[in-house]
């Protein structure tokens, strides 16, 4: 029973994996492979159901119900199904995630972009750092001293449509 116990401990996680399911965010190009320039072979819709395969650097190895696999970059992906809602973790779930997948927080999900030169291993160690993020506050400009700025380097207001304005308009188009 001893020999069971801790077989299944090992293999629990090779049998929860069976793909993430996911959704795109924006309409996005679905890649022969991970890198920029690689050959387009299907363009996604934004709120496409895709099922996460695997992960390398910046990319992540989707395949979408009705078409082949291929490659998108992470920031167009969201984990979770359509319509799939943040959910808090129990002590249990935060301890299982952080254990077999690296995650923790409130939703078990991390989201790191732009990490050249740093390893997997290294993202895994990472630590939170809540006294660094207490130091960004005092970068923080109030509204009257970033006007003052912008003023004295002569910078011009602009507007700037929220994402959904602007996709919305383009559509009307």
């Amino acid at each position: 029973m001893k020999r069971f116990c801790i077989l299944l401990v090992l293999l629990l996680p090779l049998l929860t994996y069976a793909g993430e399911a996911a959704q795109t965010l924006i309409k996005t190009d679905l890649k022969q492979e991970p890198f920029a320039d690689a050959q387009s072979i299907a363009t996604l819709d934004a709120s496409t159901a895709v099922e996460v395969i695997k992960r390398q650097g910046g990319w992540m190895q989707v395949k979408p119900a009705t078409g082949a696999e291929g490659w998108v970059k992470m920031t167009s992906i969201k984990i979770g199904g359509p319509g799939a809602a943040a959910k808090g973790d129990t002590g249990l779930s935060s301890l299982w995630n952080a254990a077999s997948q690296g995650r923790s927080g409130n939703t078990g999900v991390t989201v790191a972009t732009g990490v050249r030169g740093l390893s997997p291993e290294d993202m895994k160690n990472a630590k939170p750092a809540p006294e660094e993020v207490k130091k960004l506050d005092s970068y923080a400009a109030s509204k009257s001293q970033a006007e003052s700025s912008a003023s004295k380097a002569k910078l011009a207001s602009q507007k700037v449509d929220y994402l959904a304005e602007a996709n919305s308009a383009a559509d009307k188009k």
